[in-house]
């Protein structure tokens, strides 16, 4: 008799159907188990430990200053000067005046601004996005938020007094005096002429210079690292994203560098500049708009590699003391 086709069809009792899907599911339990213990979840990263932050920041200011003060020099010389200098006639004006010492003027002051204002800027910065993180701030502004504090905070608690004796230091090439030859001279000087307040100059457009500043390069740094970064992340990449971020906010606020410069470089009792919306105006009325981009080529060149090498050296610093610590 005919038996069917040896590949027929069979079904099974519909009774059967729950029961065999139970076992499906019961067999590959233990997989998805096993899958999900492996499955590593992603820990939130630890606030980074102020004295971390402070010791760090300061030594990755030292180490960008060791490299891009002549940079500064020839940058501060453009600006203070109205004949409309570029930076290579700059450096070739100051080597001729003072030699190669003329590019390291005001090197004490410098040095120990930029390590003090690095070791503020990333101690504050820490802090202010720890803080914001428990607000409503939203999240994708807290990185810009912080770094607007953080370069507030660097600009009154150090950079402007700081950045007055560098100025003022360097306007020594121009003038041909000496009266600012030595950092502990310089605070006297100052200090007896126009009193304590005279470190203070140009404090305005200092703090909208370093809070502009700062703001957009710590905003823009993870951004473009990310864009950036391989597995595993390569030393280059920090370096090229502290560049291009360094870049973007000299292009934003040199206006506001060329004014600070300006009322900092005033050393006599008669004041041309007596505030930043004054400068601003003057200096818009007498040099035009262009005025305040002197000293862009040399300021440009200056903080794209100073911030290469700050982000840089501030991780592995941060990393290395971490270590020693268990910070």
């Amino acid at each position: 008799s005919f038996c069917g086709p040896p590949f027929a069809k069979t079904s099974l009792p519909n009774q059967a159907l729950p029961a065999t899907m139970a076992l499906a599911s019961a067999t590959s339990l233990p997989s998805k188990v096993a899958d999900a213990a492996t499955t590593k979840v992603a820990a939130p990263k630890k606030k980074a430990h102020w004295a971390v932050s402070f010791v760090a920041g300061f030594c990755s200011g030292a180490t960008e200053v060791s490299v891009t003060m002549p940079l500064d020099t020839v940058k501060t010389f453009c600006q203070v000067n109205r004949t409309g200098m570029g930076p290579v006639a700059g450096a070739q004006q100051i080597y001729q005046l003072k030699g190669l010492q003329g590019f390291y003027f005001g090197l004490p002051a410098v040095l120990l601004q930029v390590a003090g204002k690095g070791a503020i800027r990333f101690t504050a910065f820490e802090q202010f996005k720890f803080l914001m993180h428990l607000t409503p701030v939203p999240k994708a502004s807290i990185d810009f938020r912080a770094g607007i504090g953080a370069g507030f905070a660097e600009a009154f608690l150090w950079t402007t007094p700081t950045e007055r004796l560098k100025v003022l230091r360097q306007n020594d090439i121009k003038s041909g005096l000496n009266r600012y030859s030595s950092l502990a001279g310089s605070i006297r000087t100052v200090a007896t002429e126009h009193g304590i307040t005279g470190l203070y100059a140009g404090i305005g457009a200092t703090g909208i210079r370093q809070a502009s500043g700062v703001g957009v390069r710590f905003a823009l740094y993870g951004r473009v690292k990310s864009a950036l970064t391989t597995d595993p992340p390569q030393m280059w990449q920090s370096a090229l994203a502290g560049g291009i971020t360094g870049c973007c906010s000299t292009l934003l606020n040199n206006p506001i560098d060329v004014i600070k410069s300006r009322i900092e470089a005033q050393d006599g009792k008669t004041k041309e500049y007596t505030g930043t919306i004054q400068a601003f105006r003057a200096i818009l009325k007498e040099e035009g708009v262009l005025a305040f981009y002197k000293g862009i080529a040399p300021r440009l060149m200056k903080i794209s590699i100073g911030q290469a090498i700050t982000f840089t050296a501030y991780e592995a610093y941060s990393n290395t003391f971490s270590n020693l610590t268990g910070l």
